[in-house]
């Protein structure tokens, strides 16, 4: 159950600009026809990171494509290989690294098409599949290996690759999604979407969980999806199967709710520094939608 805060501020998200028809493929593939029942969308946006230029960049799942989006709403092809791309994260360099659910851990350069494969395994076995990634400041990649893990199998990972070593930080999650490490590194956030809720744990100087433990509950069909951490600390939540999107303060007070349209299913979200422009990537609109920046 959320924690509300005395006045929750209630706004409606923007519609920004959708897929045009003529990069929506025809007719559905095969992670759509698995993952999307009953939905006719023939995309899956996800993975949305805003670039120094403006330029939104994000994924669409079941076609294997990174689109992207000029700040005018203009819609192109960024690449195209064969995998499914999840979370995405911009490198120092420009180049994308890409949680990719088929390929792994997959670093792409948007200028050329190249693909290459970081990592694929963890030891001597393959991951479920991961979800989400975040590039921490120390040159870290912590991701999510979600795979169909729920309640039913919590066999979830989160892991952190760093100078060529691959760690396991937490198991046994019943589908960890989206993931978050605060600003100072001192604390860890995950969305936990067949539990409906965010967890957290502190993080020791070396990067080791301690005290793992439920932030915050959610409501819904489908649990949280994306999340991201603004300046001032505050923990933004993808909510699709409510259509909205909740913004925790420290205390995991929720003091903000972003409504969007009966089916958009908000997925992820994407900030500039300033926290003044914010994007969401909506699969079942196919569509991306603006927020209003909180003061």
């Amino acid at each position: 159950m959320l924690n509300l805060a005395e006045n929750v501020l209630k706004q409606s998200a923007v519609p920004w600009t959708s897929v045009p028809p003529e990069l929506r493929p025809q007719q559905q593939v095969e992670w759509s026809r698995i993952n999307r029942r009953g939905s006719a969308a023939t995309t899956f946006l996800e993975g949305p990171v805003l670039a120094p230029d403006g330029t939104l960049y994000c994924v669409d799942i079941p076609n294997g494509r990174i689109l992207r989006v000029d700040p005018t709403g203009h819609w192109e092809v960024a690449c195209a290989y064969d995998g499914w791309p999840n979370g995405m994260a911009m490198a120092p360099d420009g180049r994308m690294l890409v949680a990719d659910a088929r390929r792994g851990l997959v670093r792409l350069d948007l200028r050329t098409g190249g693909v290459e494969m970081l990592l694929t395994h963890a030891v001597t076995q393959g991951f479920l599949g991961i979800n989400d990634l975040q590039l921490t400041a120390d040159g870290a990649v912590w991701f999510t290996d979600q795979g169909q893990t729920g309640l039913h199998d919590p066999a979830g990972r989160v892991y952190r690759w760093q100078g060529g070593e691959l760690r396991c930080i937490l198991d046994r999650l019943p589908s960890p999604n989206g993931l978050r490490v605060s600003a100072d590194g001192g604390e860890l956030f995950v969305a936990v979407t067949r539990d409906n809720a965010v967890w957290r744990a502190p993080l020791t100087a070396s990067g080791q969980p301690t005290r793992l433990g439920r932030f915050a509950s959610f409501y819904g069909p489908v649990g949280p999806d994306g999340i991201h951490i603004d300046a001032a600390g505050r923990l933004w939540v993808c909510l699709p199967g409510a259509d909205a999107v909740w913004v925790l303060n420290r205390k995991a007070e929720a003091i903000a709710r972003y409504h969007f349209p009966d089916g958009a299913f908000p997925s992820n979200i994407a900030m500039d520094a300033a926290g003044q422009r914010i994007v969401v990537t909506c699969s079942g609109a196919e569509a991306l939608f603006t927020l209003p920046a909180l003061a």
